[in-house]
């Protein structure tokens, strides 16, 4: 999941002045239109989702092309040894950071004249943390069961996930410059490189080692790039000085994150190093094909939230605007999660065996369950932006820990017995308590959660019904997948998930950008 100074009176950044809008365009534009100050937001708002939802399309499927080929080139074994390396790894992404995007995120959207210095500030502060993280996840991996080579293959990875993120941290400017092009641009890029190597690699049946070394250098790459095109004139103009008090503040604000992701990053990859130690890669391969399939829907939610993200921390003491946004963002996202639910179960044991082979057969019944933690996923992200722009993030370490807790005592629990499809239901689990229930128990936020489960019923009951419906025909899966295609969006506009009203938003939001596009080229 993703202050203490005001935000109404921090004007916007003098480059999201408001385009000329035509005659004919709405006089009252959608409410996301004019979450901060108008139609120039509204349209930054869509350049930039578009951006995002164009690339992170593009790397959805980049991804899928490089897991199938992965997955068929290192077999169950090797896969589920190279999912347990990167799995460790991410367990140590909290301390690289130390949790600081969101912090300077919002810093910098309020004090985009200080950007240079505040950016530089947490890049530095960043790098301390993650050298150290560099550092002690190789040192301490044999207590996790990475002994002998897989030591040293934690090394050589650690300095792609671990060493390289701070140097990428000035890429916030991005973001809050509301230009996520270039991002999303030097994501595709990289995207594209590591397919690539895979493919290499795959042709010349290399060893296992060189798949790791090939994955760190596209690290380093894409690292070189993003710096190239941060400090190119007009992004971080402006002195790079260290400013003390400012990096004791970050610390001190980021500190509840940093709680928080840690217990984020136990539950969302201890699972894979248990399965490791406890049942062996074979039994982890195709698990780790699942976690990624079920992790390629995360790009939505981050992208849309990316996007409004800069918006929101402007509009933070607006409480009728903020509702409102906080509520159609949960709409959206929640219709959009509940749709993958009831459209993945039809094809998930027929598309495995198609792309992956037979020996991954089993990761189509993991994937059926695993997809309903994509639900509190998408809940989270609209929730958790919500809470740090509102500067409530103090209570993010108790329900993640928590989270955390559960979800080791069930893995405990079930995967002697049940393996990778116990560890799929304890995913399941700990994400809804402390992606969801939990934070109920504080009154401040119990209005904010409601808000995201009143609207979550609907598109529950109806994803859950399709999913148990289909289940008891016997029909070719492309005639179920085409009934839950039609089922799940008619029931969503029948029973109110989707309103007349959406649309008319949609088409209005399409409508009035496409006009500025089209008066913007005479």
């Amino acid at each position: 999941m993703e202050k203490d100074e005001k935000f109404a009176d921090v004007p916007l950044d003098p480059a999201l002045s408001a385009p000329e809008l035509p005659a004919n365009a709405p006089t009252t534009p959608p409410e996301i239109l004019s979450v901060a100050s108008g139609p120039n937001v509204g349209f930054k708002v869509f350049q930039n989702t578009m951006a995002q939802l164009g690339g992170k399309g593009g790397s959805i499927l980049l991804s899928a092309a490089t897991s199938i080929l992965l997955a068929r080139y290192l077999g169950r074994e090797r896969l589920g040894e190279y999912g347990a390396i990167f799995a460790y790894l991410s367990i140590y992404s909290w301390l690289v950071t130390f949790s600081l995007e969101q912090i300077l995120a919002r810093d910098v959207s309020q004090r985009r004249s200080e950007a240079a210095a505040l950016l530089h500030t947490g890049s530095v502060v960043a790098c301390c943390f993650a050298f150290a993280a560099g550092i002690i996840a190789p040192l301490a991996a044999p207590l996790f069961g990475y002994g002998g080579p897989l030591r040293w293959l934690i090394a050589i990875a650690a300095v792609d996930l671990l060493i390289t993120p701070p140097f990428k941290m000035p890429g916030i400017i991005f973001q809050v410059d509301m230009r996520q092009w270039y991002a999303v641009g030097i994501g595709f890029f990289r995207q594209i490189l590591w397919l690539v190597a895979v493919a290499l690699l795959a042709f010349s049946n290399a060893a296992f080692y060189k798949v790791i070394i090939a994955r760190t250098i596209c690290g380093l790459i894409e690292t070189a790039v993003t710096l190239y095109f941060i400090y190119r004139p007009g992004f971080l103009d402006g002195p790079r000085t260290f400013l003390m008090p400012e990096a004791r503040r970050m610390i001190r604000d980021a500190f509840p994150l940093v709680i928080s992701n840690l217990a984020v990053n136990i539950y969302h990859r201890i699972d894979q190093v248990m399965l490791h130690k406890m049942s062996g890669d074979k039994v982890l391969g195709p698990y780790v094909i699942a976690v990624q399939l079920t992790e390629l829907f995360s790009a939505l939610p981050v992208a849309l939230m990316s996007s409004l993200y800069p918006v929101l921390a402007v509009s933070a003491h607006d409480d009728v605007k903020f509702r409102r946004y906080l509520s159609e963002s949960f709409r959206f996202l929640l219709v959009v999660a509940f749709a993958a639910c009831a459209v993945v179960t039809p094809v998930a044991r027929p598309f495995i065996e198609l792309v992956y082979g037979k020996q991954f057969s089993a990761t189509a019944d993991l994937l059926i369950v695993l997809i309903w933690s994509e639900v509190p996923i998408f809940f989270g992200v609209a929730l958790g932006n919500a809470l740090v722009t509102k500067g409530l993030q103090k209570y993010f370490p108790a329900a993640t820990i928590a989270g955390a807790i559960v979800n080791v005592a069930i893995n405990l629990a079930v995967i002697p017995r049940y393996g990778a499809l116990g560890a799929s239901w304890a995913t399941v689990v700990s994400y809804c308590l402390a992606g969801i229930f939990f934070l109920l128990i504080f009154r401040e936020l119990r209005p904010l959660v409601m808000i995201g489960l009143r609207i979550s019923v609907v598109p529950f009951l109806l994803a859950l019904g399709i999913t148990f419906g289909l289940s008891v025909l016997h029909w070719a899966f492309w005639w179920k997948l085409l009934l839950a295609m039609v089922a799940y969006p008619a029931g969503a506009w029948i029973f109110g998930a989707v309103r007349n009203q959406d649309i008319q938003y949609a088409k209005q939001i399409l409508q009035t950008n496409f006009d500025y596009l089209r008066r913007s080229r005479k």
